[in-house]
């Protein structure tokens, strides 16, 4: 009689750990690299980077060090804004991309700057801008706004 209460009292506590388990990872946010990939945004990114020259391989396939991308209304529309950073040279080559809501259009704004201490020091100076998605006026000043708000950038 004792083994059957064990039994069942290790499968009920094997699922309220797989609940729980599951429940956490369904609450971890997905970084802005990650979201790239899925199904939907993917197709969006494959157009905003078809032809453009002189992308990274990291930029291309909007891959690399991202944080989760958060919502953003400018101009009245909501965007999910996020940035990518080329692996283990996030202070020389990042980008900040805005997807529309309906997730049908991308625009971004890969950043590259010198590896020089002036540069490093103000790297708004010396910052080489790469316009992705053909982003009109207001969406170039949305994505700068992002970069501007960095707190190394001066």
């Amino acid at each position: 009689m004792m083994t059957d209460k064990k039994i069942l009292r290790a499968a009920l506590l094997g699922a309220v750990m797989s609940l729980s388990t599951a429940s956490l990872a369904a609450s971890k946010p997905v970084s802005t690299s990650e979201l790239v990939q899925q199904s939907g945004y993917q197709q969006t990114w494959q157009k905003m980077v078809k032809g453009q020259k002189n992308l990274p391989v990291w930029a291309r396939k909007g891959s690399g060090t991202s944080t989760p991308p958060e919502w953003v209304t400018w101009q009245g529309k909501k965007y999910q804004v996020g940035n990518i950073c080329k692996p283990h040279d996030c202070a020389n080559n990042f980008m900040y991309v805005a997807f529309s809501n309906d997730k049908k259009q991308v625009w971004g704004v890969r950043v590259e700057i010198a590896d020089t201490p002036d540069a490093l020091d103000h790297p708004s100076k010396h910052a080489k801008y790469q316009w992705l998605g053909k982003p009109d006026s207001q969406m170039k000043a949305m994505l700068t706004k992002q970069i501007e708000s960095t707190p190394d950038w001066n």
